[in-house]
């Protein structure tokens, strides 16, 4: 691969970064706040798998002042997610709810009343990293994502951690992440489908761990819906134990074929 093609995918991702922390910062919306935490894990990603050509890793750290606004960002998203928790499942709990509440409404506000500091991390964090991105080999790439592949099958072989999986899942973000810059040259298949619906079942999988906890107990106890949240969880762990056997064959062989003319 061309330094000069990851040099212009690392600018178009970082653009979109600070493309979604503006727009947080001004209008306070949500969405912009869970864009540019992805816009953080992307990026991440991308320096991973640069650095993982390297004799001495220095790239990912060089995102640290960056992955502090993702920490307290996380924290705004955490109070939000647990107030739309709350209106899901229908569950009225006023005082636990305004405690939520108040707690995203300032930490959001002190997060945006540092907005100027905000695009000078950045600034200071793009011109470090532009500096020392290293051209990643084809052959490297190669390595590296069938590398991941085998770390991914022993990882998510039954009987696996349940402990495991969120880490497992942030791996497999990884390879999906990356897969838009590395597909020109990657010289292996790789099922991004398939890998994607994996993904997607643990995610779902750890919102219910996330729900789980939040109404077990405290003022949103709910012993009812915890067991409804627990039989759910249990049935996805049935279907994610059935789609990761044989993983490895099936995220590395990819059907040319239409649905209806596979057997």
């Amino acid at each position: 691969m061309k330094l000069k093609e990851e040099l212009l995918y690392f600018e178009g991702e970082w653009t979109n970064l600070r493309s979604h922390l503006k727009a947080f910062d001004k209008k306070g919306k949500q969405e912009d706040l869970h864009r540019f935490r992805v816009q953080v894990k992307k990026l991440r990603a991308f320096l991973v798998l640069a650095d993982s050509g390297l004799p001495v890793k220095q790239l990912e750290k060089e995102l640290k002042p960056v992955r502090k606004l993702f920490k307290a960002a996380g924290e705004i998203r955490n109070a939000y997610i647990n107030l739309e928790l709350t209106k899901q499942f229908l569950i009225a709990q006023p005082e636990m709810m305004e405690g939520q509440r108040k707690f995203m409404k300032q930490s959001a506000h002190d997060f945006r009343s540092e907005a100027v500091k905000h695009l000078q991390r950045l600034r200071r964090a793009r011109r470090k990293l532009k500096k020392v991105i290293p051209k990643i080999s084809d052959i490297h790439i190669d390595f590296y994502y069938r590398q991941q592949l085998e770390q991914l099958a022993v990882c998510l072989a039954p009987p696996y951690a349940d402990t495991a999986l969120h880490a497992c899942r942030k791996q497999l973000k990884m390879l999906i992440y990356n897969y838009k810059l590395v597909k020109p040259v990657l010289n292996q298949p790789f099922n991004i489908a398939y890998l994607d619906e994996v993904q997607d079942i643990i995610g779902e999988w750890h919102d219910k761990e996330v729900a789980i906890a939040l109404f077990a107990t405290g003022e949103a106890e709910n012993e009812q819906l915890v067991e409804a949240l627990k039989k759910e969880k249990t049935r996805l762990k049935r279907h994610l134990n059935s789609l990761v056997k044989d993983f490895y064959t099936r995220a590395t062989t990819v059907s040319d074929l239409p649905l209806e003319q596979i057997d």
